[in-house]
C-alpha cells in the first residue's frame, strides 16, 4: 500500500506548511493545559503546587527516554515510506512498539518503587512530599501507556499523517481538561482525589489516546501496517532507532542539565534573577512552538526524500525550513525586542523580578531565529538517520560555548546577570552556525557517497 500523504513532489514550503500546522495546533493545546491543569492543582493549596512541581524533572527524564523512540522511529519510517519499502516500515513500527513498552515497563516498575527516595533526595518533606509521591507514583506507572503512544505517534509522523496525530492528541487533551476536575475535587459521582486525581485524569486521557490510535492502525488506516502476535527482536532495527534515539535522550538531559547549572549561576545574584530566568524561560517557550513544529514537519519530509535518494530536495527542504523558522521565530523576537515591559507585565507588573525579567527580554529575544535554525538542523540530522551529529551540536552549544561563558561572564566580569542573558544567547547563535555548517557539509558527503555507489 501506498502512503497516504506524498511528499516526494510537489511544492516544499506548501508541504511544510501542511505538516508543520497541524503539529503547532497540538502544542498550543497542550500549553493550555499545562496552564489549566496547573490552575485546577492551585485551588488544591501551595503543596499541591509544590507536589506537581516536583514531577518535573522525573518527567523530562521520562521524555528524554520516550523521545529515543519516537524520534528513531519517526527517522526510520520516513525514510522506508520514501523509499517506498512499506515492509520495511511495519518491520520498524513493530519493533519499535515492543521496545517502547518493554522500556516503558521497566522504567514504570522502577520509578514507581523507587518515587519515595528520588523526591525525599530532591527536598521534599511534609504534606508536599505526600501528595508528590501519590502524584508521581501513579504518572510513573502510567509509563507503557506513555510510551506506547509516543511510538506509535512516531510511526503517525514517520509517514506524514500529522493530522491525525493532531487529533487524537487534541482529543485526549480535552479529555484531560475535562477529568481533572472530576477527579481533582470530586464533583458528581467521582471521588475527590486531590493531586493523585491530577495524575489519574492524566493517565485515564492517555489510555484513551492510546485506544484511539491502537484503533487507528489495526483497521488499516494507515499505510504502515503491523503485527506483534509473531513476532521476534530485529536487532538491526532496534540499533537502527537506538543509533538515533539515544543521542536524542542524551540532548535532551543536557538540556536539563544545563538549566539547573543556569538556575544555580542565577541563585548567587539572588532569587529575584532566578524568577526573572524563569519568566524568560516562559516567554521562550512560546516563541519555540513554530521552530519545533517546522522541525517535526522537516524530519519526516527529510528522511522521506532521504530514503527516496532525492538529495537535491532534502537540501531544498532544509535551506526552506530555515528560511521559515528565521522569519516566524526572528519576527517573534523582534516583537518582544519591541515590547520587552509588555511581555515582563505578563507575568509581573512591577520590582526587581520584572526589572531582570525585561533585561532578559532585551537580549536573549534577538537571538530566536539562530535558535530555530539550530532547532531545525538537529531536526534534519536526525532525518538523515545522524543521531550523533545533532548531539555533538547540542553539546558544542551548551557545554563548549553556552555553560562555559556563563560562569565566566557571571563570576569572572562585573556584568552580573546580565552576562548569563548574554551566554544564552552567544550559545543559541552558536547552535545555529555550528548546525549549519556541519550538516552542509555532511550532505555533500552523502551525496558523494551515493554518486560514488552508482
Amino acid at each position: 500500500m501506498k502512503p497516504k500523504i506524498d511528499l516526494l513532489t510537489g511544492n516544499v514550503t506548501g508541504s511544510l506548511i501542511r505538516l508543520a500546522l497541524p503539529v503547532m495546533a497540538g502544542m498550543v493545546l497542550q500549553t493550555a493545559f499545562n496552564l489549566v491543569d496547573t490552575w485546577f492543582v492551585s485551588r488544591l493549596g501551595e503543596e499541591a503546587i509544590a507536589a506537581v512541581s516536583m514531577n518535573i524533572p522525573i518527567f523530562f527524564v521520562v521524555l528524554a527516554l520516550g523521545s529515543a523512540v519516537s524520534v528513531g522511529t519517526s527517522s526510520l519510517v520516513a525514510q522506508a515510506v520514501g523509499a517506498r519499502d512499506m515492509a520495511r516500515a511495519s518491520l520498524v513500527a513493530g519493533q519499535a512498539v515492543t521496545l517502547a513498552f518493554v522500556i516503558g515497563l521497566v522504567t514504570g516498575v522502577a520509578g514507581t518503587a523507587l518515587a519515595r527516595p528520588l523526591l525525599e533526595l530532591m527536598g521534599a518533606e511534609g504534606l508536599a512530599l505526600e501528595y508528590a509521591v501519590q502524584y508521581t507514583r501513579i504518572i510513573l506507572a502510567g509509563n507503557p501507556i506513555f510510551f506506547l503512544y509516543m511510538a506509535l505517534d512516531g510511526v503517525l509522523r514517520g509517514e506524514g499523517d500529522m493530522k491525525t496525530s493532531m487529533l487524537i492528541l487534541s482529543g485526549a487533551t480535552v479529555l484531560n481538561i475535562v477529568l481533572d476536575p472530576l477527579f481533582i475535587f470530586g464533583l458528581g459521582p467521582f471521588p475527590a482525589l486531590g493531586v493523585a486525581g491530577a495524575a489519574a485524569a492524566t493517565m485515564l486521557a492517555r489510555l484513551v489516546g492510546l485506544l484511539v490510535i491502537f484503533y487507528h492502525f489495526s483497521h488499516s488506516r494507515s499505510a504502515v501496517v503491523f503485527s506483534i502476535y509473531r513476532w521476534q527482536w530485529n536487532w538491526e532495527v532496534i540499533r537502527a532507532v537506538m543509533r538515533i534515539g539515544i543521542p536524542t535522550a542524551i540532548s535532551h538531559a543536557m538540556l536539563s542539565l544545563t538549566m539547573f547549572v543556569y538556575n544555580v549561576l542565577a541563585n548567587q545574584f539572588g532569587s529575584h534573577v532566578v524568577a526573572a530566568l524563569g519568566l524568560g524561560f516562559r516567554i521562550d517557550s512560546l516563541a519555540f512552538m513554530p521552530g519545533m513544529a517546522v522541525a517535526v514537519a522537516g524530519l519526516t519530509m527529510v528522511g522521506q526524500n532521504f530514503g527516496a535518494g532525492k538529495l537535491d530536495r532534502v537540501g531544498k527542504i532544509w535551506r526552506t525550513a530555515l528560511v521559515m523558522v528565521m522569519a516566524s521565530m526572528g519576527g517573534m523576537g523582534l516583537l518582544v525586542l519591541a515590547l520587552p515591559q509588555f511581555f515582563a507585565g505578563i507575568f509581573i507588573s512591577q520590582g526587581a523580578v520584572f526589572d531582570q525579567a525585561v533585561l532578559y527580554l532585551r537580549i536573549v529575544p534577538a537571538f530566536y531565529g539562530f535558535l530555530g535554525m539550530g532547532i531545525v538542523t538537529s531536526s534534519a540530522f536526525q532525518g538523515l538517520g545522524r543521531g550523533f551529529p545533532a548531539l555533538f551540536v547540542n553539546m558544542f552549544r551548551l557545554g563548549l560555548i553556552g555553560l562555559p561563558l556563563a560562569i565566566i561572564l557571571t563570576r569572572w566580569t562585573d556584568m552580573g546577570p546580565v552576562g548569563l542573558w548574554w551566554a544564552l544567547a552567544a550559545s543559541d547563535l552558536a547552535f545555529a552556525v555550528v548546525g549549519i555548517l556541519w550538516f552542509g557539509l555532511l550532505l555533500k558527503r552523502v551525496r558523494s557517497s551515493m554518486v560514488t555507489e552508482m
